[in-house]
């Protein structure tokens, strides 16, 4: 049975659909349209207060680099702030990654995830997605807390980092950076241009003129013709910063079990094959794009399983997708993020046939632009 915040959700998104609307849904469109006003005014004030009163931010001895995106979903943050990370290892900087630890035991409060080499905090205590991070980023501290300016700090004294990474940080204004990353979700842009609740704006479209780089993700799940609309209406409000595209690609799928110990090196021999029949299981902002992914990667997708966003799997969720897929004759995959919150131990004494995907973000266009942008931001 669906939650009432999925309930809520999905009916958030008839809404914002280009369908009739019955007298009832004008009428809460109509309310929805008066909050969206009062949000507008509210934000645009915040920001004013940190733009016109630049001591208020915090500044620390570091290059920061800041990754969010102007709509409510999933653009992608986590796979790019990976990417975003291992580029700047390899290019020999001492990098820290700071996240928020979305509705996890720590998000009030700062705490080190990892140090780079020891995970200390479990998904429960830190969030699901700076666990990810912190699994996949060997030598990178992670860094959780709402007050990323005391992260920030704490990742430059304890760890000597020379290049913050903000994920989620385009309305977190409190600390100072060098550089704003916004992500731009194809398949979804900007939704109808308003902002919420009447629609997935965070802010004002105008605001796109502080971002120093638009990388737009998904780029394989829109046309042409859609793509160079998107580029068209950043373009109408910035006109400077570098434009990017990027795809999610699906790199292997290994059982759960083998996930979890982290020890296959080379996971593409060991992926599932292709065809294989599967029911995609995922608890996302925007679980379409992975279940695109899913099928793009060659398998006979029977059956989706969704949950809502950074919902906590229990042992019952696992015993009910393991009778949907006996049914269905298919096996389970679900993604990295999903996979770090799921009951490793009952999974592993019931013998659970789980799959793990794992994706990583790939630049298709304006690698240079990227990597240019990135040199003038580090100085060199």
């Amino acid at each position: 049975m669906m939650s009432f915040r999925t309930k809520g959700a999905a009916y958030f998104n008839y809404l914002m659909g280009e369908h009739r609307k019955s007298p009832a849904d004008k009428l809460v469109l109509s309310l929805l349209g008066m909050f969206s006003r009062l949000y507008r005014w509210g934000v645009l004030r915040k920001y004013c207060s940190f733009r016109d009163h630049p001591e208020k931010r915090t500044q620390v001895n570091a290059v920061v680099i800041s990754l969010g995106n102007i709509t409510v979903g999933g653009t992608g943050k986590t796979p790019m702030a990976c990417f975003l990370a291992r580029r700047l290892q390899q290019r020999g900087y001492r990098v820290a990654l700071l996240n928020r630890g979305y509705r996890s035991k720590a998000e009030n409060n700062t705490a080190v995830m990892s140090d780079g080499t020891t995970v200390f905090l479990t998904a429960a205590d830190g969030g699901d997605e700076a666990y990810l991070m912190a699994r996949s980023l060997p030598g990178v501290p992670v860094i959780v807390g709402r007050q990323r300016d005391l992260s920030a700090q704490r990742a430059v004294h304890d760890f000597q980092a020379q290049v913050l990474l903000l994920d989620d940080g385009f309305q977190h204004w409190k600390l100072a950076r060098n550089l704003d990353i916004v992500l731009i979700d194809a398949a979804n842009p900007f939704g109808n241009g308003k902002v919420l609740p009447a629609g997935i704006l965070r802010e004002p479209m105008k605001q796109l003129d502080r971002a120093g780089l638009c990388i737009i993700t998904k780029a394989d799940q829109r046309c042409r013709r859609d793509m160079e609309i998107i580029y068209e209406t950043i373009r109408r409000y910035n006109q400077k910063a570098p434009i990017a595209e990027a795809v999610h690609r699906a790199k292997w799928c290994i059982p759960f079990k083998a996930w979890d110990s982290m020890k296959i090196q080379n996971k593409e021999k060991e992926t599932l094959p292709a065809g294989t029949r599967v029911i995609v299981v995922s608890a996302l902002g925007n679980p379409a794009s992975f279940e695109h992914t899913v099928k793009a990667f060659g398998y006979d997708m029977v059956r989706v399983i969704r949950y809502d966003d950074h919902h906590p799997y229990q042992e019952t969720d696992m015993d009910a997708m393991v009778w949907q897929a006996g049914r269905a004759g298919a096996v389970l995959v679900t993604t990295e993020k999903d996979a770090v919150k799921m009951p490793a131990g009952y999974i592993e004494q019931n013998n659970i046939s789980l799959y793990v995907l794992g994706i990583e973000i790939e630049i298709i266009k304006g690698n240079e632009a990227v990597n240019t942008k990135l040199r003038q931001v580090l100085g060199g």
